[in-house]
């Protein structure tokens, strides 16, 4: 059964005002985000609880992101 996961932009703002950790911003996106986060916590040998393979997560996404837009 799907969770009921909050809108994105309440969890950016969430985020930014620090009421929130880098961990709990990506996994309360989705299912699927907390998946891909886990495989690439696992790919990564990071530890998934730490807010620097967050962080780290957030960027790579930042830059598949970018990539597909410049193709």
């Amino acid at each position: 059964m799907e969770k009921n996961y909050p809108e994105f932009d309440d969890l950016r703002e969430q985020f930014e005002a620090g009421n929130i950790s880098a961990v709990d911003f990506v996994t309360m996106q989705s299912d699927e985000m907390t998946e891909d986060y886990e495989q690439f916590c696992k790919d990564e040998n990071l530890d998934s609880n730490s807010d620097f393979a967050a962080q780290a997560f957030m960027d790579y996404r930042e830059e598949l992101f970018e990539e597909n837009l410049s193709n």
